[in-house]
């Protein structure tokens, strides 16, 4: 599930309203050290 969010999050990236409601979908439905590794690829990656 974590790679199908990274997907996800990437491909609304263009807007911050529906970025908001898949990162907090992903936050909400991923196990705790999946949404570790989550914000650190958010951090990699920019969006944040």
């Amino acid at each position: 599930m974590l790679e199908h969010y990274k997907a996800e999050l990437g491909k609304v990236c263009f807007d911050p309203i529906l970025f908001r409601k898949e990162l907090r979908k992903a936050f909400r439905s991923l196990a705790g050290d999946e949404r570790m590794e989550l914000r650190d690829w958010l951090k990699d990656s920019s969006y944040i």
